[in-house]
């Protein structure tokens, strides 16, 4: 795991857009872009099929706090395509993994958001000593077994049909980019920049994948759920959802799992709170983490340790 040059920034990612410098790292053979900014107590933000760009409003919210990173997985962003990668929520827990392992970062409190939080929490329940704090947006922890409405949406959305429009005409990542998506406090050329990575076609498939692996993780998650109050239930935990956009409590059910949780909400939020609405959202966790995790541990973190 070494560092990579850093290429040329993308004609269409201008700096008003995105005002952040891009790191790469090799993790495993594959080359991954992250950010790394600010400093304090690490911020780890998490999402699959998504890119770093999503996180942008709250990293310069908060890098004045804390150190704010996020990476993008393989065809993903910034990130190139790896042929043969198979886009599974294991083969992103261990780029995850790595990532963590190469900025040996500690004390880390990780943001996870959609199927950043099976991969997340899959890999925060192997090495718990590693983490401090958990903030949990419009995900989940469990098997989505119970759930018949959403494994349909999803064998639907990952289909061949749908792969297939979807290749064509970048549906998905369209309607990520509208005011129900990402995109409510984003400028028309914001949204341009958003939809950047999405015109490789490699890239519109890797997101579909994504998502069609969670179909196929129910029996990890099952182990995943019973293994949360053990390894996890110690650490403060922070869930912050868009009041619009948990039509399954969710968020009620990571309070059962976590019963000393703080739950905050989006009043306007939909399944991307931290875009609906980054004041607030940023807000949530720098109360909380005054409130719940500074004065509970006093630790320090080395996770302030000088950026490579």
């Amino acid at each position: 795991m070494t560092t990579t040059p850093v290429p040329a920034r993308p004609d269409w990612l201008p700096w008003s857009a995105f005002p952040f410098y891009s790191h790469f790292r090799d993790i495993d053979g594959k080359r991954i872009h992250y950010l790394d900014e600010g400093s304090g107590p690490a911020l780890l933000f998490v999402s699959a099929g998504q890119w770093s760009f999503m996180f942008r409003d709250v990293i310069v919210r908060l890098r004045g706090q804390f150190r704010c990173l996020t990476l993008d997985f393989p065809a993903s962003g910034l990130s190139p395509d790896v042929p043969g990668y198979d886009q599974s929520v294991e083969a992103n827990a261990r780029v995850l993994d790595g990532f963590i392992d190469a900025l040996d970062l500690q004390d880390v409190t990780m943001v996870l958001h959609d199927v950043g939080g099976p991969l997340g929490l899959l890999v925060a329940t192997r090495r718990p000593q590693r983490f401090r704090g958990l903030v949990l947006s419009n995900t989940f922890g469990w098997p989505l077994a119970g759930y018949p409405a959403v494994r349909r949406m999803l064998k639907v959305v990952t289909g061949p049909l749908f792969g297939a429009i979807n290749s064509r005409t970048n549906i998905l990542a369209l309607l990520t980019a509208t005011s129900y998506g990402v995109g409510k406090k984003m400028s028309r050329a914001d949204r341009r920049v958003f939809l950047g990575p999405w015109r490789s076609r490699r890239n519109r498939r890797a997101t579909l994948q994504v998502l069609a692996g969670v179909l196929r993780i129910d029996p990890m998650m099952a182990a995943v759920e019973r293994s949360l109050p053990a390894t996890l239930g110690g650490l403060p935990v922070l869930t912050v959802f868009g009041r619009k956009n948990d039509p399954y409590g969710w968020q009620s059910r990571f309070q059962q799992v976590f019963p000393g949780a703080t739950a905050a909400a989006i009043a306007e939020g939909h399944h991307f709170p931290f875009d609906d609405d980054p004041d607030a959202y940023s807000a949530a966790i720098s109360t909380w983490w005054a409130g719940q995790v500074s004065p509970t541990d006093s630790r320090s973190s080395t996770s302030q340790s000088s950026k490579e």
